[in-house]
């Protein structure tokens, strides 16, 4: 029940007590005065009337006596008149026996009412003549205190309904300002830190709704301050201090975007000769100042070929990757010869004749990461067999099939639903005491070709989208995870990959909408994994898509997240159940203070946002210590 009922039920309690007990003071006073009233009517009667008698009582059969007593009888509001002699012998009796109908009985017997009797000795002389006896009919008491009731209860309804309808508007105008505070708190569970402007008037209300505001502040401050940390570690955390470029990590992840997104261009390998070499003979100094005009060197030539040096990464100390967006071969030996250009120059003016050299690939999408660096290691190999400052470009990386190929074979392995799911990928609690409690597994496609061969499941994806197979592959995953779940009565949440482009379906959604619903139990484990980088390519789908999957009682993780690809300010607006880290920020983390705090900043926001953060793929013994110290939900090893 709302306050604001609990608040007119109260008061209405309050009213309708203060007015029965009024009414029944009310009622029994009209009923005591009309008692007096009768007792003095009839006294008053009795003796007039027997003065009025006296003269004529010498003879009793004188008829003037019995219209004496019919005048005042037809009045109408006696019971009785009764004239005796002095002897007791009765002269004239009048009876009015009339009832009043309109005086329900119950009303009679609730307020009984005593008849008023009153006599009158009559002297003829100096002796007793008689006596009269008058009895006041009751029935006009209690009419009179039965229209006084009605008239009572008439006036105080209405008076009720007024005040009712008074106190209702009264009471709604007060607590307007509740709502206000109602909707402020679920702004900011849903991250909009709004304030409520103007303050109620009322004290109490304008207190609460002042305290609100200034949680509401604090709490924007906390997460706006966690978000400053975040991305002030996170990108010292993916960049290379010396150089500022991005590193490993992030460069695995772009090539995950770009399998995702049939992306073209060219991967090349950039390794500088004999750096140790180099660093024996120079200061430490003279090295970092050597590697950093490298890369200005390489950036360079990428601005002099019209190309965005964007996509450079250091990988070790001496080598380099570069994703090149060309489209073009020759457009890529170009770029290489620009290349070679500014390595020659910059040998000229460090004294070292061999700098670097260059191996490069083009892009396959069909292929995967390992066999394109593989190719493009080759090709390196071949470019310092040709010289100093040289490269060489592979035709190709090496990949078994060809894009027709695929197509065919995709769409073979979806329509036969030639595929298994593995659930070997586990998280399990950190918390002490419950390091053997499984938090949430991993649901894997794993898809071969006809002669066995495991297929990477990133180009699988990329080309049955292409063909627009990728809704019916990911909806026979979730039925059978949900099978899964349903057989062996899985109590821990089991996380299914999606793709983007499913996951915007309405058609997908219409389908998933049917078979959670005919399992609805099993639902409440089903956890949807989107990646972070799937998720940036329509936010408002993204967002669309958890409320769905909450409405149906699932729940949706964030995997493989960045914070370069999602701002931290914008978390709170998803509603997420889980966010599981990129490996990067949890590789290292046991030795690298750096990580340490962006990941607890990370647990922190968690915290306040109520969402279970995960580690994935946490390997050394150092690290997992770390991430459990920290008090991350769930860890994979």
């Amino acid at each position: 029940m709302t306050l604001s009922k609990q608040l007119m039920l109260l008061i209405s309690l309050m009213f309708l007590a203060i007015f029965a007990l009024n009414f029944y003071i009310s009622i029994n006073n009209i009923k005591s005065y009309l008692q007096v009233e009768s007792e003095i009517t009839a006294q008053d009667t009795a003796t007039s009337l027997g003065l009025s008698l006296s003269p004529y009582l010498n003879d009793e059969d004188d008829t003037i006596l019995e219209t004496m007593i019919n005048s005042i009888f037809d009045r109408g509001y006696y019971l009785e008149i009764l004239l005796e002699s002095a002897g007791g012998r009765e002269l004239v009796r009048k009876t009015n026996p009339r009832t009043f109908e309109e005086v329900p009985a119950w009303f009679v017997e609730l307020l009984p009412m005593e008849t008023a009797v009153a006599s009158s000795e009559i002297s003829t002389g100096w002796t007793i003549g008689g006596t009269v006896h008058v009895t006041v009919h009751p029935g006009f008491g209690y009419l009179k205190l039965w229209e006084q009731a009605q008239r009572t209860l008439t006036y105080s309804a209405m008076a009720l309904a007024f005040f009712f309808a008074a106190l209702a508007f009264i009471v709604r105008l007060v607590l307007i300002p509740l709502g206000r505070i109602e909707k402020l708190a679920l702004s900011i569970a849903d991250g909009r830190f709004d304030t409520i402007e103007p303050l109620p008037w009322t004290t109490e209300i304008r207190n609460v709704a002042g305290s609100m505001n200034l949680m509401s502040g604090k709490i924007e401050g906390v997460i706006h301050n966690l978000n400053a940390r975040l991305e002030d570690v996170g990108n010292r955390v993916r960049t290379d201090e010396l150089t500022g470029l991005e590193m490993k990590g992030t460069f695995e992840t772009e090539m995950k975007q770009r399998f995702m997104a049939d992306g073209k261009g060219f991967i090349f390998i950039l390794r500088v000769d004999e750096l140790g070499e180099f660093a024996k003979t120079h200061s430490t100094h003279e090295v970092d100042e050597f590697i950093k005009s490298f890369v200005a060197a390489v950036r360079q030539a990428l601005e002099d070929a019209g190309l965005a040096g964007d996509f450079l990464y250091r990988i070790v100390g001496a080598e380099f990757i570069l994703i090149a967006e060309c489209s073009e071969r020759s457009a890529a030996e170009a770029l290489c010869d620009r290349m070679v250009t500014h390595l020659d120059q910059l040998g000229e003016r460090c004294g070292k004749v061999s700098v670097a050299h260059i191996g490069g690939v083009p892009f396959d999408p069909q292929g995967t990461t390992a066999s394109m660096v593989s190719a493009a290691t080759e090709a390196y190999e071949k470019a310092r067999l040709i010289g100093i400052n040289s490269y060489a470009i592979s035709d190709d990386s090496g990949n078994a099939h060809d894009l027709d190929q695929w197509r065919v074979m995709v769409a073979r392995i979806v329509d036969e639903q030639r595929f298994e799911v593995d659930f070997s990928a586990r998280a399990y609690a950190l918390a002490e005491g419950a390091t053997d409690e499984l938090v949430i597994e991993e649901a894997m496609a794993q898809v071969v070709d006809t002669d066995g061969e495991a297929l990477p499941i990133g180009t699988f994806v990329s080309v049955a989208e292409s063909i627009g197979r990728i809704h019916t592959f990911d909806m026979a995953v979730v039925r059978l995870v949900v099978e899964y779940i349903a057989a062996r009565q899985v109590q821990h949440d089991v996380a299914v990959n999606l793709s983007f482009a499913s996951l915007a379906s309405n058609e997908f959604r219409s389908g998933l909408f049917d078979l959670l619903k005919k399992n609805a139990e099993a639902a409440q484990h089903v956890v949807f994994s989107v990646t972070a980088y799937g998720a940036t390519k329509d936010l408002n789908a993204f967002t669309s898509f958890i409320d769905f999957a909450h409405r149906l009682g699932a729940k949706v993780i964030l995997k493989r997240f960045e914070s370069r690809f999602i701002p931290m300010d914008r978390i709170n607006e998803f509603h997420l159940d889980y966010i599981r880290l990129a490996k990067i920020y949890t590789e290292n983390i046991g030795s690298d203070s750096e990580k340490r705090r962006l990941v607890e900043a990370m647990k922190e926001l968690g915290d306040l946002l109520d969402i279970h953060i995960v580690a994935e793929g946490v390997e050394a013994d150092n690290d997992y210590q770390a991430v459990r110290e920290i008090g991350l939900t769930a860890a994979s090893r």
